[in-house]
């Protein structure tokens, strides 16, 4: 053998040692171990649960090692990601191995994303399984109460359950069912079925507003996650703070009035494509004329048309059809001039009762109230009566006004006392005396969506009397429903909702 072959065959034989030695030693730096796998089951893909209800998901784990039942070995976490909001966050609802949760989460129209995570303890892994969450609610047929807290708005819900034939209360509906929040001292909640003039989409809707701004929330699927501003669904632009003072439906057609913060009346008509907007205290010429809150719209009539009072000018004026203007009401009677009544007006509201009549009440230069009792609609302006109230002294000092729908009774507040009115026998009663209890509000509640519903229109015979106690007035606030019977009969307690506080403004959501 050559010194040149021997060189290499060295060479080669080294090279060989050094690589034996070098896997020798790296095999000693690495200690493998089996690692623990697991999988988890028995979580369904979708699930859908009642906002309050209990929430039941008792998972399957499998690890190759043991059942993942230890809790020194491993740490569970269940968390729930709202995809619709944003920023989108991660939040825990359980450290427990089985979910039995109460459902707090808002009932929104995105489904909700639920994690569970099991984590191992000594190795750091975690193993996760997802799912969906849909959350629902029960709320969809009840009293919508408006309550002042601390000068700030709250919604509560009184929710009919049929079975029991009684009402579940909700207090603060908006903070567990909706995103929205509102801001300012609270002014109104409406209820009723309306159609969207830009899009014709059809929904159970409810106007709820302080004196910042006004909401219209979609519930059409029971939720109350859908809402708009006022200011977005109005054809013209007004900078904030802007908000309805006041909302009616006739109940008839998807006509609605709306007056706005600015004291302009606008009309709603979405079959011929009128939106909130179109100003209509304005006569023909184009000259605006102020208005009282007290307007009346035509009750269940298929036309629009609403009376309205010119505060500046002392007259009736009324808005027809699909006009843009109001004008002077035309009528052959003598009972009075619609164009220069002269007197200021205490109250006007129309009523179902006596023929659809609406009721205005006037006060005169010398303290003497009127009362005016009108047929009007889109066809006819037609007086039925204008008689001087002498029998009612008290009514000088009312603070508020109802008209019973049934009876066409004049109801009325002074101080912490109710009386009636009867306008055909020109008695005057003092039906309730509420001691040292606040009167905060008194009406009658005009359904707006099935007025003829058996249940619905017995409630709309109630007269709802809301107090507080001075004292606690976050806290004592009730609803009471009276009964008003016939004949100047005694009025009986028929149902009391208790629990609430300073109230504002109620309606009903059918």
């Amino acid at each position: 053998m050559t010194k040149k072959y021997f060189r290499y065959g060295m060479l080669l034989l080294f090279l060989a040692v050094g690589l034996c030695s070098s896997c020798r030693k790296d095999l000693g730096n690495y200690d493998y171990k089996e690692v623990n796998e697991g999988t988890i089951s028995n979580i369904e893909a979708t699930y859908s649960a009642l906002r309050g209800s209990l929430l039941t998901i008792n998972p399957t784990l499998i690890f190759t090692k043991d059942d993942g039942k230890d809790t020194t070995k491993y740490t569970y976490a269940w968390y729930s990601i709202d995809d619709s909001a944003l920023p989108v966050t991660k939040k825990t609802i359980a450290t427990t191995r089985n979910l039995n949760w109460t459902v707090t989460l808002a009932s929104v129209n995105t489904p909700y994303t639920l994690i569970y995570e099991v984590r191992e303890v000594s190795s750091g892994i975690i193993y996760r399984k997802s799912c969906k969450l849909t959350v629902t609610t029960n709320i969809a047929d009840g009293w919508l109460v408006l309550n002042d807290i601390d000068g700030s708005a709250r919604l509560d819900f009184f929710n009919y359950l049929t079975a029991s034939n009684d009402f579940q209360a909700y207090t603060d509906l908006l903070a567990t069912q909706s995103t929205l929040k509102l801001v300012g001292k609270p002014k109104l909640v409406y209820f009723y079925q309306r159609r969207d003039p830009f899009s014709s989409v059809i929904a159970r809707s409810i106007f709820i507003g302080t004196d910042q701004s006004t909401f219209v929330i979609n519930t059409q699927n029971n939720t109350f996650s859908s809402f708009v501003n006022i200011s977005t669904i109005t054809s013209s632009y007004s900078p904030p703070p802007y908000y309805a003072e006041k909302v009616v439906s006739q109940a008839s057609s998807y006509l609605a009035y709306l007056l706005d913060s600015n004291g302009e009346l606008y009309f709603e008509n979405a079959t011929v494509g009128y939106a909130f907007g179109t100003r209509v205290n304005k006569t023909s010429n184009g000259i605006n004329f102020k208005i009282s809150p007290y307007f009346a719209e035509a009750y269940r009539n298929g036309i629009t048309y609403a009376l309205m009072y010119d505060t500046d000018n002392k007259r009736f004026m009324e808005h027809k059809s699909s006009n843009t203007s109001s004008s002077v009401p035309v009528t052959t009677s003598t009972l009075f001039t619609p164009g220069s009544m002269g007197m200021d007006l205490l109250y006007m509201a129309s009523t179902p009762a006596i023929s659809n009549q609406t009721f205005a009440l006037f006060k005169n230069s010398a303290n003497k109230i009127f009362l005016a009792r009108i047929v009007c609609n889109s066809t006819t302006f037609s007086p039925q009566a204008f008689d001087e109230i002498t029998t009612a002294p008290e009514m000088n000092s009312a603070t508020q006004f109802a008209i019973d729908p049934s009876e066409g009774y004049v109801m009325y507040a002074v101080g912490s006392k109710i009386y009636r009115y009867n306008p055909f026998d020109k008695s005057n009663t003092m039906v309730l005396d509420l001691g040292s209890r606040k009167i905060a509000l008194i009406k009658y509640q005009k359904m707006t969506y099935q007025p003829t519903n058996t249940r619905y229109a017995e409630y709309a015979k109630k007269l709802i009397v809301c107090t507080y106690d001075a004292a606690s007035p976050n806290t004592s606030g009730t609803m009471d429903l009276y009964n008003v019977p016939s004949l100047n009969g005694a009025v009986s307690l028929y149902k009391s909702f208790t629990g609430l506080g300073k109230i504002i403004d109620v309606s009903y959501r059918e």
